[in-house]
C-alpha cells in the first residue's frame, strides 16, 4: 500500500496541477481553419466540453494520451532515462481520469501521489498542422486541480528534484507553496515558465517565487524571456544575468537555434540544438528538454553535458507525433548520446538493455576511463598466474594511474583489480550475473557497490567495457590487456580486433591491445592468426597492433614507452 510506496520515493516528482488528456491529431491546412471557427491558427484558446466534443466527431482519426508538461517531462525521465519519476495532483473519477492514471503508470510513472477527487479530468484538443506547428484547445473550465493546502511535505519526501510548472500559477499559492515544501524536503526545485501568457499574467508572484530563494533551475523558453524582460529583444544576456541572481542555473531553450545555460559563478553558454532531419510535431519539445537536463543534474554531470543531453531529448520528441518519444526516438538519441557501438546494441534490444548502458555509462563517468583487464573466471588463487596478475595490476596502475577496469568477476580479472587496489588506485567493473564456469552468481563482491554495475544482458556490458578503454583525448593513458583466458576472453579479443579493423576503436588516438603470454598460453593463438594471414583471410596490418608480451616487465617497459613516461620514476 502506500507505506510501501513513500519509503521508496521516486527520484523525481513534477506537479500536474491539472490532469490532462491531449487528444492529438494531424491536420491540413484548410481543415485546420474549418475547425477553429473562432480564431486564428496556433496558440492556445480554452473551450467548453461541448466544443471539444464537436471538434473530435469532426476530426476522424486521433490519438489519446496522458498530457500536460508535468506528464510529457516525468514520461521523458522514466521510458527514456530509466529515472524514477512520479505526479503530485488530482484526477477527476470519470473514464479520463483513469485512463491519464494507467497511461502513466504504464510507462513507469509513480501516480501514487494523484489524488482521486469527484468532477472531470482535464482535456485539451491538440491540432497539429503540416509544418508541426500546434493549435491547442484546452477544456479545463470544471476540471478537478489540486489547491495548495492540500499539499504535504510528504509529496516531496526523498525525492532528489521537484519539477513545477509555471502552469500552477493559475492554483492560488500553489506554486509558492509547492516551491517551498520541496525545498523543505531538500529537493533541488526546477521552475519552468510554462507560456508567455503565464509571465504575463503572473509577473509579481513569479517574482515573488524568485526571490524567495526557493528555485534552484529555471526553465524558460525565448518568448516567455522576452514577456519577462516586456521587449522584444534577441539578446537575452540582461534577462540571464537578472534571473541568475535568484537561481543557481537558467536554460533558455532557443527552439532550432538550440539553448543557452547560465550557472551561478560560470559564464553563460550556447549549445546548439541537435540536428533532425524532419520535425514532425513540437508538442514536448520543451518538456523532454527539461527531462534530459535534469537526467544530467541527477547524475551530477557539468552543465554544458546537461544541456547537450536536454537538446538532445528535445530533438528525439520532434520526430513524432505528440508529447512522447517513441522507441526509434529513444535509439536515436542513445547513439547521438553514446555514439555508433551503443545505437548498434540499442538497435536490437529492449529497453531493459538501454537502461543497462545508461547505467554503465554513467559509471564511466564517474570513475574515469582506465585500463581494462579480461581474463579466465576460472583460474583461482591456486593458479600460477593468480600473482602474477596481481602484481600486473599494482605495477600498471602505479604507472599510468588510472582506474583499472575489469567484467568483474572471479579469477584474472579479481587478481587484476585486488592488485591495483592494494596499490591505492581506483577499481571499477561490469558484471554479468553469472560467469563461465561458476555455477552461482559469485557472492561477495571485491568491488564496492559504488563501482559496480550489474548487467543481465552480454551487449551492453561488452560496448561499456570497450568504451572504458578508449581514448578521448591525447592525455588519455589507457590499454586493453589479456590475462591467460578461454572463450569469453578469446571473444572479447576478437570483438576489439574487428573494431579496430572496421576502424571504429584507435582512429583518433590509439590503445595499446596486450596479450600475456604467460608459459606461452597464447602460442597457439598467435599460430592460428598466423596461419590466417598465411591463408590471406587476414592482413598483418590489422593485427600489428597487437602486443605480445611474455612477463609483466615487458608489458610495463611498453606501456611506459607507448606514453613516454620513465617507468622507474613511476615505481617509487
Amino acid at each position: 500500500g502506500m507505506e510501501a510506496q513513500t519509503s521508496s520515493a521516486p527520484d523525481v516528482v513534477a506537479l500536474q496541477p491539472v490532469a490532462v488528456v491531449d487528444h492529438l491529431a494531424k491536420v491540413s491546412s484548410t481543415k485546420l481553419l474549418d475547425l477553429l471557427v473562432d480564431g486564428k491558427p496556433g496558440g492556445s484558446q480554452r473551450v467548453q466540453v461541448k466544443q471539444v466534443q464537436e471538434m473530435l466527431s469532426q476530426l476522424g482519426p486521433f490519438v489519446s494520451q496522458p498530457g500536460g508538461s508535468a506528464a510529457n517531462t516525468t514520461r521523458g525521465m522514466a521510458a527514456g532515462f530509466h529515472v524514477s519519476a512520479g505526479l503530485i495532483g488530482a484526477l477527476g473519477n470519470d473514464e479520463w481520469g483513469s485512463m491519464f492514471r494507467s497511461g502513466m503508470e504504464m510507462v513507469g510513472v509513480d501516480t501514487t501521489r494523484m489524488r482521486d477527487v469527484n468532477g472531470p479530468t482535464g482535456r485539451c484538443v491538440v491540432l497539429v498542422g503540416e509544418d508541426g506547428q500546434r493549435t491547442m484547445r484546452p477544456c479545463l473550465s470544471d476540471a478537478v486541480r489540486i489547491r495548495a493546502s492540500e499539499l504535504q511535505l510528504e509529496d516531496f519526501r526523498g525525492a532528489k528534484v521537484a519539477v513545477i510548472p509555471g502552469y500552477a500559477f493559475y492554483g492560488k499559492d500553489l506554486v509558492e507553496t509547492s516551491c517551498r515544501l520541496a525545498k523543505q524536503a531538500g529537493c533541488t526545485v526546477a521552475l519552468d515558465f510554462a507560456s508567455f501568457e503565464v509571465v504575463r499574467d503572473f509577473a509579481e508572484e513569479l517574482d515573488k517565487v524568485l526571490h524567495s530563494g526557493n528555485v534552484d533551475v529555471v526553465f524558460c523558453n525565448e518568448d516567455e524571456a522576452k514577456q519577462y524582460m516586456k521587449e522584444q529583444t534577441e539578446d537575452f544576456a540582461p534577462f540571464l544575468q537578472q534571473i541568475g541572481q535568484y537561481v543557481d542555473t537558467v536554460a533558455l531553450t532557443l527552439g532550432e537555434k538550440g539553448c543557452l545555460v547560465k550557472k551561478k559563478g560560470s559564464e553563460t553558454f550556447a549549445q546548439p540544438a541537435s540536428v533532425v532531419s524532419k520535425v514532425v510535431d513540437t508538442t514536448g519539445a520543451g518538456d523532454l528538454f527539461e527531462a534530459g537536463f535534469l537526467f544530467g543534474l541527477l547524475n551530477n554531470y557539468a552543465p554544458k553535458r546537461c544541456a547537450e543531453i536536454g537538446c538532445l531529448a528535445g530533438g528525439a520528441v520532434v520526430q513524432n507525433l505528440g508529447g512522447e518519444v517513441v522507441d526509434g526516438g529513444w535509439r536515436w538519441l542513445h547513439a547521438q548520446l553514446y555514439g555508433e557501438l551503443a545505437q548498434e546494441v540499442v538497435r536490437g534490444s529492449a529497453s531493459v538493455v538501454q537502461e543497462e548502458l545508461l547505467q554503465c555509462y554513467s559509471l564511466i563517468h564517474k570513475k574515469g576511463r582506465g585500463v581494462v583487464y579480461y581474463g579466465s573466471a576460472r583460474l583461482k588463487q591456486d593458479s600460477p598466474y593468480w600473482a602474477k596478475a596481481m602484481e600486473l595490476g599494482k605495477g600498471v596502475a602505479q604507472l599510468l594511474r588510472v582506474t583499472t577496469w575489469s567484467g568483474g568477476g572471479p579469477g584474472m580479472m579479481e587478481a587484476a583489480t585486488l592488485g591495483a587496489s592494494e596499490a591505492g588506485y581506483p577499481i571499477a567493473g561490469i558484471r554479468i550475473q553469472r560467469e563461465a564456469g561458476t555455477t552461482v552468481l559469485s557472492g561477495k563482491s571485491y568491488l564496492p557497490p559504488e563501482a559496480t554495475v550489474f548487467c543481465r544482458f552480454l551487449s551492453p556490458r561488452k560496448v561499456a567495457l570497450v568504451d572504458a578503454g578508449v581514448r578521448q583525448q591525447e592525455l588519455d593513458r589507457t590499454a586493453y590487456i589479456f590475462l591467460p583466458g578461454g572463450l569469453g576472453t578469446m571473444d572479447e579479443f576478437f570483438e576489439l580486433l574487428t573494431l579496430v579493423q572496421l576502424k571504429k576503436l584507435g582512429t583518433k588516438f590509439a590503445v595499446p591491445l596486450i596479450l600475456c603470454n604467460y608459459n606461452g598460453v597464447y602460442d597457439g593463438l598467435l599460430q592460428f592468426l598466423r596461419s590466417c594471414e598465411h591463408h590471406g583471410t587476414l592482413n598483418n596490418q590489422e593485427i600489428s597492433g597487437v602486443v605480445i608480451c611474455n612477463t609483466n616487465e615487458e608489458i610495463i617497459h611498453h606501456l611506459a614507452r607507448f606514453y613516454g613516461i620513465d617507468s622507474m620514476r613511476n615505481q617509487t
